[in-house]
């Protein structure tokens, strides 16, 4: 967290503990689980918080759900070494719309992801992977 959580909301505690968070989202019909949410744990009351950090692991475990499995991580790591949209349009010689909506993408042809994959010198699996989504009862987990 950018603010370390110091005392629980709800209770007013100080007694909190980092702990990993499981939730289950119901989503057309069927339950999906997210485990491994890193979070704070307040020990007198139960409540449970989560980072703005664990919030978009969330969003991102959801978005491989909907995408049956397809992860793009192109977006979060283009941005870490500093290359605009805009530059990578000009390196794959489209537009930043463009761009845009291909980093947003859980469609997406192999020739697009060797593309993207040589422009930023990293290779296609670190860029894009697929994850296997277990069922196990009428539940559904990312493995």
């Amino acid at each position: 967290m950018s603010k370390k959580l110091t005392k629980c909301v709800e209770c007013g505690s100080k007694d909190l503990s980092d702990t990993m968070d499981t939730m289950e989202h119901e989503e057309n019909g069927k339950i999906l689980v997210i485990e491994n949410i890193p979070a704070i744990r307040c020990n007198q009351c139960g409540e449970i918080y989560h980072s703005p950090q664990a919030s978009r692991y969330i969003d991102q475990q959801l978005a491989t759900f909907r995408n049956e499995g397809f992860e793009n991580a192109a977006k979060e790591i283009i941005k870490s070494k500093g290359i605009t949209q805009e530059q990578l349009g000009n390196m794959l010689n489209v537009t930043k719309q463009r761009v845009n909506q291909i980093l947003s993408d859980g469609n997406l042809d192999a020739q697009t992801m060797i593309r993207i994959s040589k422009s930023v010198n990293e290779p296609v699996d670190k860029l894009f992977r697929f994850r296997k989504i277990d069922k196990r009862g009428d539940k559904y987990y990312i493995v």
